[in-house]
């Protein structure tokens, strides 16, 4: 795949009609390709004659036959599998999904998908969601504050004031209107674009195990290769996914528009007191076909029901969570014809240095005082 600029993620149109601020976007996006590019050859630079797997579209873009995309679309549920019954038996833990939002605090939602609930007078009346990384936030506060500024007040509220979301000019990712009063963008440290682009640049590096089998396991590679969280249910996927087509010597890389998606909402056994399904409740709020980074879960015009009213099996909608359990999420990679580069399996990351834990990855020159820095991958690997 090749590509002449990287757009902005869900293709959301807000850098359109302004080439220099879409130029910039994609500088950044392409920056992230190279950094991840990077962190491939410094693990195999023991190996001179092994080559990265992983490239920029951008700057290295092939124009040889790719797979079919939908060949490569990678899915995984978007409800946080850490929160799920430890042991037969045991009930969901959905409180802790979603506990009470507050102003600096992020939420625990970990899937690249998180949600926001809205009460009235004891009720549900809404669930927003969304798949956005705070990165494209961030660079839209440093480089056009109008945008976020019209983005929160068309979303989330037309009360919402640039001071609430820039202080000491840096933008304040977990702002009230972000946590408090609504979900604009994703704000787990690790749910951000610069990750899932290190993620998968990580993960077409093949393992072994000690005894020098090849490792192609969901959570056994995540472990072996420290490329994310084990007790995820994306990074494991994602990380399998991806090895999976490096394991073919192919070629590999994501897809442009590069973002993580909400791909569908299973709504087949919800249904409504007089036993209608909730047909029109789940709706598209931004993004483009196939590329929905915002949807919303509500009654549609004119109901009379509220979401409290929707009960899925036997049981009532309490917390937004129990939606989140039916939404597919994706990401959309691409990878080329099979190629004569045949690179060796590499040993697990042992402790000889720090690895890359996608859990503790923020953008480069994008941190602020509550987010991890960037772990410094270790030197050689053999």
């Amino acid at each position: 795949m090749k590509v002449a600029k990287f757009d902005a993620p869900g293709n959301n149109g807000d850098l359109a009609g302004n080439p220099t601020l879409a130029d910039r976007w994609s500088q950044q996006i392409s920056g992230y390709f190279d950094t991840g590019v990077q962190h491939v050859r410094q693990r195999l630079s023991s190996h001179p004659a092994a080559v990265s797997q992983f490239y920029n579209p951008l700057t290295h873009g092939s124009t040889a036959p790719d797979l079919p995309l939908s060949q490569t679309t990678i899915t995984w549920n978007g409800f946080p599998r850490k929160f799920l019954p430890a042991a037969p038996g045991q009930p969901v833990d959905f409180a802790a999904t979603e506990p009470t939002p507050a102003a600096g605090n992020f939420r625990p939602q970990d899937e690249y998908l998180e949600w926001h609930v809205t009460r009235q007078n004891g009720k549900i009346t809404s669930i927003q969601f969304t798949s956005e990384g705070y990165d494209y936030y961030q660079f839209l506060a440093a480089k056009a504050p109008n945008i976020l500024l019209a983005l929160y007040q068309r979303f989330i509220s037309p009360n919402v004031v640039i001071g609430d979301l820039i202080k000491n000019g840096q933008y304040d990712t977990t702002n009230k209107w972000n946590t408090e009063f609504g979900a604009m963008h994703l704000t787990q440290g690790a749910n951000n674009l610069f990750a899932e682009v290190i993620l998968g640049a990580e993960a077409t590096v093949r393992r072994k195990d000690t005894a020098g089998h090849e490792i192609t396991s969901a959570i056994p590679l995540t472990r072996c290769s420290q490329f994310g969280d084990d007790r995820r249910n994306s990074d494991p996927n994602i990380g399998a996914g991806v090895n999976h087509l490096a394991g073919q010597n192919r070629m590999i890389t994501i897809a442009d528009p590069v973002g993580l998606y909400i791909d569908s909402l299973d709504d087949s056994t919800f249904r409504l007191p007089n036993n209608a399904p909730t047909t029109g409740w789940f709706k598209v709020l931004r993004g483009s076909a196939g590329h929905t980074i915002r949807a919303v879960f509500e009654p549609p015009a004119g109901s009379p029901f509220t979401v409290s009213d929707v009960k899925i099996g036997n049981a009532g909608v309490t917390f937004g969570g129990q939606i989140a359990q039916f939404i597919t999420m994706k990401l959309t990679g691409v990878a080329g014809v099979a190629q004569t580069t045949h690179n060796p399996l590499i040993a697990c990351v042992g402790a000889g240095g720090a690895p890359i834990m996608l859990a503790a990855i923020d953008p480069p020159a994008a941190h602020t005082a509550s987010e991890s820095p960037l772990l410094p991958l270790r030197g050689r690997e053999e």
